[in-house]
């Protein structure tokens, strides 16, 4: 893997529930002259939405895509229950039961504010994120793992934006 010294101490640091000191676009611009081709191609498709799909050349994206499919699993899994639905039909993937992302998931849908259930599930989201980067410091997959992040504020950015708040009012009936 190669070292991206110089992006990385480029970046602005990151924290969850700030505004994005950078858009993605903007963030894959800054890492374009210094990323191999690989590398850039990976940045080009991260997602912080769940995915059926858990292989990926980074180890780091591979557990991202499993805990976040597992968290969407877990969250179809409480809506499904609480609304007496059979929740099978929508799991993605493996469909095991996950002990340790159940809890939050029941806790989140338990919520009369799905404003404050998606802040509580993406904070988890952010802390996992955190967790799985301990290790990486200038390499392709601490930039997988920043991108991630800026996913997740660019996110709250237009949730938090006129009609953001809009498009969460409809998670309280979706499954």
């Amino acid at each position: 893997m190669k070292n991206y010294y110089y992006i990385v101490a480029s970046l602005p640091m990151l924290h969850f529930g700030m505004k994005p000191p950078i858009s993605y676009p903007d963030f894959l611009e800054a890492c374009r002259f210094e990323l191999n081709k690989d590398d850039a191609d990976v940045l080009a498709r991260l997602s912080i939405e769940p995915s059926a799909d858990t292989e990926d050349k980074l180890p780091l994206l591979g557990e991202w895509k499993t805990f976040n499919r597992s968290l969407g699993n877990e969250l179809a899994r409480s809506r499904a229950v609480k609304k007496g639905k059979d929740p099978n039909k929508y799991l993605r993937g493996d469909n095991g039961v996950d002990p340790f992302v159940a809890p939050f998931t029941h806790w989140a849908v338990n919520q009369d504010s799905p404003i404050e259930a998606e802040l509580y599930l993406d904070k988890i989201r952010w802390e996992k994120i955190e967790e799985i980067k301990e290790s990486h410091y200038f390499d392709g997959e601490y930039l997988a793992a920043y991108g991630l992040q800026l996913k997740i504020l660019e996110r709250w950015a237009r949730i938090n934006s006129l009609d953001g708040s809009k498009v969460l009012e409809g998670l309280a009936e979706k499954i």
